[in-house]
């Protein structure tokens, strides 16, 4: 004991231990996640359902893996109730509808943030910076931390853009449909089906849709449901227009037509809008790239012909 007590007393924090620390803690928080993540604790009602034969040999993996990590969601999921329900809607609109999916992402955010910190500390030791460590450590832990941020919302985005570029298609089909005299419902789920292929996401929108509508829920409210789950409040005209419809006895074929055309034109709105936006765009690259090159090639003749003149006047 007074071989451990003398040892501490004379430790000096230097850069070295300070990195060796950071080190052995990044290493054994990421065992330690790992060990919770493997041996997580199940509910006795769980642990009777695993008794069930499984359907399927990776199927029951899947499942196991996400009851432990759903088991640990109490750790890894922050406390306040606005952040969590914020990111659970951006992991739905990204197309992550499983319960553990949240739980997922912060043991992914603090798995980043430990490894940021790994790499920043094997930089500074390797590298011979003359930062300081912390700033290079707080650098590191940041990346790491924002990073599955960042990744989650280009996801979101990216499949906003699919679920969009499949509008058009989906509201032709629809017409047709309710037009061979289809009920709207039938009609989803045909076009559903139709869409399968070409745009997967939204085909599964609509598919959710129809079984909301088949388990009672109403037609607007289930359209509203489905715009907050995607993030393409472009939709919302569109739910407005059918509750209407339903609600005075309308044509839905006609006002699914009509809704299209307003659709289209919202469209070519946007696309002018973006044209209109490209020039004002090209003004910088323009300033940075072409401009130094086209006075080099006009000016710089007439540059080294002045230069020859007024070097052969002063001989």
């Amino acid at each position: 004991m007074d071989t451990i007590l003398t040892f501490i007393q004379s430790a000096t924090l230097t850069e070295e231990t300070l990195i060796l620390s950071m080190v052995l803690l990044s290493t054994v928080t990421i065992v330690v996640a790992v060990f919770l993540v493997a041996t997580g604790s199940r509910t006795e009602l769980r642990k009777r359902l695993d008794t069930l034969p499984a359907t399927g040999a990776e199927g029951a993996k899947k499942e196991a893996l996400h009851d432990k990590i759903h088991s640990l969601s109490p750790l890894l999921t922050p406390k306040n109730a606005k952040e969590r329900e914020d990111v659970r809607l951006k992991l739905i609109q990204a197309g992550f509808h499983h319960e553990s999916a949240i739980s997922f992402f912060y043991a992914i955010k603090i798995f980043a943030m430990f490894s940021g910190l790994l790499i920043a500390a094997i930089y500074y030791l390797f590298s011979g910076s003359d930062s300081s460590l912390l700033i290079v450590a707080g650098v590191g832990a940041g990346v790491g931390m924002f990073l599955p941020n960042i990744v989650l919302g280009h996801l979101v985005k990216k499949r906003q853009f699919r679920i969009k570029r499949g509008v058009p298609d989906a509201l032709d089909l629809l017409v047709v449909c309710t037009e061979s005299g289809l009920g709207l419902n039938m009609s989803l789920n045909r076009v559903a089906k139709e869409l399968f292929i070409s745009h997967p996401d939204l085909a599964d929108e609509l598919d959710t849709v129809c079984l909301k509508i088949k388990a009672g829920y109403e037609m607007p409210l289930a359209f509203k449901d489905m715009v907050e789950r995607t993030g393409v409040y472009e939709l919302s005209g569109l739910v407005g227009m059918l509750s209407h419809a339903s609600k005075i006895g309308g044509s839905l074929a006609q006002t699914l037509r009509d809704y299209t055309e307003d659709y289209r034109d919202k469209r070519n709105q946007e696309v002018e809008e973006i044209a209109a936006k490209i020039p004002t765009k090209m003004v910088f690259p323009m300033l940075v790239f072409i401009w130094p090159a086209f006075f080099i090639v006009v000016i710089g003749p007439a540059a080294l012909g002045l230069i020859d003149t007024f070097s052969s006047l002063g001989n």
